[in-house]
C-alpha cells in the first residue's frame, strides 16, 4: 500500500541509516521476534500471477489496541515496520527467478477475525494513530507494490472503522480492497492455489502461522 500523495518511484533513504534514530537503522533481533509476534504476517506461497501471497492476522493486532501499541515507542514501530516491508522485496525476486517473467507486486489478505471484541473495548480506536502513523511516515519512502487487497472475517460494525482509516490510504490503494464477511475460498482459490492459502481457511499450506500475541 502507500500513503497519500507519494511519488511512485522509491524515496531516497533517510540521510544517515546508520543512526540509531534514522528509520532505517536494524531493529535489535530481540525487537524483531516480539514483533513478529505482535504482527502476524506470514508470505505462504504464490498467486496464479506468480506473485507472492501475504496473509496477516490483521484483526488480532488491531483489536489489540494499546496493550500491544505500548509495546515499542512509534519511532521503533516504523523501523520495524521498514524491516518488515524490506522483506517483500527479495520475495518478488524470488518470484521473479521462478516465473522468469518481472514480479513486482505482491497479493495481501488480511484476516479481520477479532474486530468485534476490539470494537467493543474501543481497542481499535486506540490503535488507529499508530496504523496513520506506519502509513505516513513508512509507507510514503515505498511504491505501490500490492496487487489486490482481500479482508476477510469482516464485521458489519467494523464499517465506521474501515471508513477511518480510508481517508488515510491513497485512492490508487483503497480502490484494490474488497471485504468479505467470511472467508471467501472461491476467491481466494480464483487468485491462488490451494497450497498458498493457510490450513485454518480451508487450504493446505503448511507454512507455519502462528496466532498473534495480543497482550
Amino acid at each position: 500500500a502507500r500513503a497519500r500523495g507519494r511519488a511512485r518511484g522509491r524515496a531516497k533513504a533517510p540521510p544517515s541509516p546508520a543512526s540509531p534514530s534514522s528509520p532505517r537503522a536494524p531493529p535489535a533481533a530481540a525487537d524483531l521476534a516480539l514483533y513478529r509476534r505482535l504482527r502476524v504476517r506470514v508470505f505462504t506461497g504464490r498467486d496464479h500471477g506468480g506473485r507472492p501471497v501475504l496473509f496477516e492476522r490483521m484483526g488480532a493486532f488491531l483489536a489489540s489496541g494499546d496493550a500491544v501499541a505500548s509495546r515499542f515507542p512509534q519511532e521503533q514501530w516504523c523501523r520495524l515496520y521498514v524491516w518488515d516491508l524490506e522483506r517483500h522485496f527479495p520475495e518478488m525476486r524470488d518470484a521473479s527467478a521462478a516465473t522468469g517473467t518481472p514480479v513486482q507486486r505482491y497479493t495481501y489478505c488480511g484476516d479481520a477475525a477479532g474486530m468485534v471484541g476490539g470494537i467493543v473495548t474501543g481497542n481499535v480506536w486506540r490503535i488507529l494513530p499508530l496504523l496513520r502513523a506506519l502509513v505516513r511516515t513508512v509507507e510514503a519512502h515505498y511504491p505501490e507494490i500490492v496487487e489486490r487487497i482481500v479482508l476477510f472475517n469482516v464485521p458489519r460494525a467494523a464499517a465506521v472503522f474501515y471508513r477511518a482509516v480510508r481517508k488515510f490510504l491513497d485512492p490508487v490503494t483503497a480502490a484494490k480492497i474488497s471485504l468479505h464477511a467470511g472467508v471467501p475460498l472461491d476467491v481466494l482459490g480464483g487468485m491462488m492455489s490451494l497450497d498458498a492459502v493457510p490450513a485454518e481457511y480451508g487450504g493446505t499450506s503448511q507454512v507455519p502461522y502462528p496466532a498473534a500475541v495480543t497482550g
